[in-house]
């Protein structure tokens, strides 16, 4: 589906432009792509690479909430809460920082 060719089309361009700026947000956007087609143990995995790989980049803080909140998807509360927290402790500023406090104030 479409979701199938933006990771694609993402991955194509990170194999193109690996050292680009804009590298980070598109493997952030792998994730975001598997999250909103409910593959989230696929986002789990490609957040993980953004943090891995991009570990200075600024789509790290988002990508820890995301894999926060895939984690959730999958029943892993404690990782899920795990990365919400690190985002906050890590990133304070960052609009990620904001969405995961929120996030950890629902039950």
């Amino acid at each position: 589906g479409l979701y199938d060719l933006a990771v694609q089309g993402f991955e194509a361009y990170i194999r193109s432009f690996p050292k680009s700026d804009m590298a980070d947000d598109a493997q952030v956007q792998i994730g975001h792509s598997y999250f909103n087609d409910g593959k989230y143990d696929k986002a789990v995995e490609a957040y993980d690479m953004t943090i891995r790989n991009y570990p200075n980049g600024n789509a790290v803080p988002e990508a820890y909430f995301k894999k926060g909140l895939a984690l959730q998807s999958l029943g892993q509360r404690d990782p899920a809460r795990e990365a919400l927290e690190y985002v906050v402790k890590t990133y304070p500023d960052s609009s990620a920082a904001l969405l995961a406090k929120q996030a950890l104030s629902r039950p």
